[in-house]
């Protein structure tokens, strides 16, 4: 069973609504610093401290930041991911799915693998691991490539990321070098263990379904109302209607990025 994955320091509340969606349909495991003692069958939480060995601290050691966003939580974005190469090498795992925290997902992760299993690994956006598939080989290569790149400060890789900050910069717009960045870079670069035919996208719209990137983005020309998504729920799955296509797509997840998280309690509870 290809269990779904969280990580995340601390516990707010709509962490709660995120594996309580999830677990409707999957094996929800947490990693985490706080154990939220969840009284279910397929829900386990594992202790974060347990996975914060070897390259995890070589790549605290190596890490600059180049963002205007706060260091730790940068930082602490990219560390999530050789946390989770070392669970799953710990644990023998082939795949995973991993969400983000502000995730809701309304599907079996499982049936829906048959789409995807062709890829090593699947984000959205060309970027975004927000609800992805990964196997063993996919987060092993891409954990080596964030290591490299910043241990070899003077390589074309990081030369590369480190422009994008510097660019920002000089035009006076926020943000900069994140995990996405070095994703996307992943994403098209197949010396690397990427490229294109091995990382998938999740947004494209299969058998009338899809995932969502980001709610506050009208994206493939989804019906969009009062800065989110309009969706409309039927039988407990959220559906946007495709201007684009001229009918309903159903939406295996719903991603609520940044203040978009306050409507988790409402969505559950659709």
């Amino acid at each position: 069973m290809i269990p779904v994955i969280l990580i995340h320091k601390g516990y707010p509340e709509y962490l709660n609504y995120s594996i309580l969606q999830a677990l409707k349909n999957n094996k929800v495991i947490l990693i985490s610093d706080i154990n939220p003692k969840i009284e279910h069958d397929d829900f386990h939480w594992e202790n974060i401290e347990n996975y914060t060995v070897g390259n995890y601290h070589n790549f605290i050691k190596n890490y600059v930041h180049l963002s205007t966003n706060p260091h730790d939580f940068e930082l602490f974005c990219f560390l999530r991911w050789f946390v989770l190469e070392n669970y799953m090498k710990n644990k023998k795992l082939n795949s995973i799915f991993y969400i983000d925290s502000d995730v809701l997902l309304y599907i079996n992760v499982e049936e829906e693998y048959e789409k995807f299993k062709q890829f090593d690994m699947t984000l959205l956006h060309r970027c975004a691991p927000v609800s992805s598939y990964f196997n063993d080989l996919s987060i092993h290569n891409f954990c080596k490539f964030l290591l490299n790149t910043y241990e070899n400060k003077n390589s074309y890789a990081f030369e590369k990321i480190a422009s994008h900050f510097f660019i920002r910069q000089k035009h006076n717009l926020p943000g900069g070098v994140c995990d996405m960045t070095l994703f996307e870079y992943f994403h098209y670069h197949s010396d690397i263990g990427g490229g294109p035919g091995k990382v998938g996208e999740m947004m494209t719209i299969l058998n009338d379904s899809t995932y969502d990137h980001n709610i506050n983005v009208e994206d493939q020309y989804f019906s969009f109302k009062n800065g989110i998504k309009e969706f409309k729920f039927i039988e407990n799955i959220p559906y946007c209607y495709s201007n684009k296509l001229k009918k309903y797509i159903k939406f295996n997840s719903i991603h609520f990025n940044s203040g978009a998280k306050i409507l988790m309690k409402d969505y559950f509870k659709n």
